[in-house]
């Protein structure tokens, strides 16, 4: 609770202050909170049926939706598509969206996505997205990988993650407790993936 200077000229009524102005003035600091892990599974997919299909055996074994992601391109949007959208505002829209979603539509009504006009136009669909359009301004790559690091990967595997994008692969990313993280990695084994990888590291909050 911030005090105001002012109360240290009451009266007795105040004595028990019997710390100096300048130690009074640094207790109305908010305390850092502390350091949380994050933590993450990214599953690397060759063809969009197979990442749709990896969300839907991620849902059927009870992990939650919102900390699921998918990422890949669509050339099939508008080449004036871009930035943050809320799935329902991008059907009405009519932007093309409705093919590559396909059955992810009714999962992931709850969450945004993010579209970069690049690289063919990729799409970040899931609660990423949101993280990235609430942190960053524009729409570039460097977004894309930020993002990608603040799910707890290194920067040299976000670039690595951004070469595949580009080179039209799909990651479905699952974020969440280190057993968590285990648990979805182990259910995404033997889904068609191509690499599959969890990451893990230490952030203040």
């Amino acid at each position: 609770m911030q005090v105001p200077l002012c109360l240290r000229k009451v009266g007795g009524t105040e004595h028990h202050m019997t710390t100096p102005t300048a130690t009074s003035t640094t207790t109305t600091v908010a305390p850092q909170a502390p350091s949380k892990s994050v933590n993450s599974a990214v599953a690397v997919y060759r063809h969009h049926t197979d990442a749709e299909d990896a969300v839907h055996r991620l849902e059927r074994a009870g992990i939650p939706m919102q900390k699921i992601s998918i990422i890949g391109r669509n050339f099939e949007l508008r080449e004036d598509v871009q930035g943050y959208y809320r799935p329902s505002d991008a059907a009405l829209e009519g932007a093309g969206f409705g093919a590559w979603m396909g059955g992810l539509f009714g999962l992931l009504m709850g969450f945004g996505m993010f579209v970069f006009p690049i690289a063919g136009t990729l799409i970040v669909l899931g609660p990423l997205a949101g993280m990235i359009a609430g942190a960053v301004s524009g729409a570039g790559l460097g977004a894309l990988v930020n993002g990608l690091m603040a799910l707890g990967i290194p920067k040299d595997r976000a670039l690595k993650y951004q070469s595949r994008l580009q080179a039209g692969e799909f990651l479905v990313t699952v974020t969440g407790t280190p057993e968590e993280v285990t648990r979805a990695k182990e259910i995404l084994q033997n889904s068609g993936e191509i690499a599959l990888e969890t990451h893990g590291t230490a952030q203040a909050a």
